[in-house]
């Protein structure tokens, strides 16, 4: 092949992964992804709506139920008020260099979050003082993302670590609207560990949705029943 040719193709090659780079961009910028397949090495559970332990075909709580048994027993569990024991899933959601078990972790801390926060809610609904316990333990797993997200320099992890904020942020989850304003406050710190225009522009969104969704500091708590 004539080496003109040759050059004009790695030309192309170039232009196409540009092409592809800028595109990659603009979907981050505006709160989208690529499609991913099945993909593990990702936060899955953006799209699944009203669920958070699978989606579609994707059984996301099935598929980590034996790697976090003790935390999933405690946050699963309505009736239990204790906070469930997170150091492993900061441990994965830091480990370096970036793998599987780092996602896994933050698959895991949204399902948490998800549950502890509906049940939230529907203790928050009856005038059960649980409510407040609720609030301090979903606070305690977002920390965990909050946290990673400064100590592991990852690009792709923190983009997924976004996608988790920006899920909560969505509204489709029940009861997410509870704290979403303390999540704004957690999210908005992240803009200090990042120098990234396009992600300080995404986290900036991101916060903007979540104050949007929060309730009104004046909602009123329902009044317990007589005993």
């Amino acid at each position: 092949m004539p080496h003109s040719s040759h050059a004009a193709l790695a030309k192309l090659a170039t232009l196409r992964r540009l092409a592809l780079l800028v595109l990659s961009a603009a979907l981050w910028s505006w709160g989208c992804t690529l499609p991913t397949g099945s993909d593990p090495m990702r936060y899955r559970l953006s799209g699944s709506g009203i669920r958070w332990d699978r989606v579609g075909r994707d059984q996301v709580l099935k598929d980590l139920l034996p790697r976090y048994p003790e935390y999933f027993a405690v946050v699963l569990d309505p009736a239990r008020s204790d906070e469930p024991d997170s150091r492993k899933l900061r441990l994965d959601l830091e480990h370096f260099p970036v793998d599987r078990r780092n996602y896994d972790a933050l698959n895991a801390v949204g399902i948490g979050y998800f549950e502890i926060n509906y049940h939230g809610e529907q203790f928050r609904k009856s005038g059960d003082i649980r409510f407040m316990t609720s609030g301090f333990r979903t606070a305690g797993l977002m920390a965990i993302p909050w946290r990673a997200y400064g100590e592991i320099p990852d690009i792709a992890l923190r983009n997924a670590i976004l996608d988790f904020f920006q899920d909560v942020a969505s509204g489709s989850k029940p009861g997410t609207s509870a704290t979403a304003g303390r999540v704004a406050r957690i999210v908005a710190d992240l803009e200090r560990k990042e120098s990234d225009p396009i992600r300080r522009a995404r986290i900036d969104k991101i916060v903007g949705d979540l104050r949007a969704a929060a309730l009104p500091p004046e909602t009123p708590l329902p009044v317990p029943a007589a005993e």
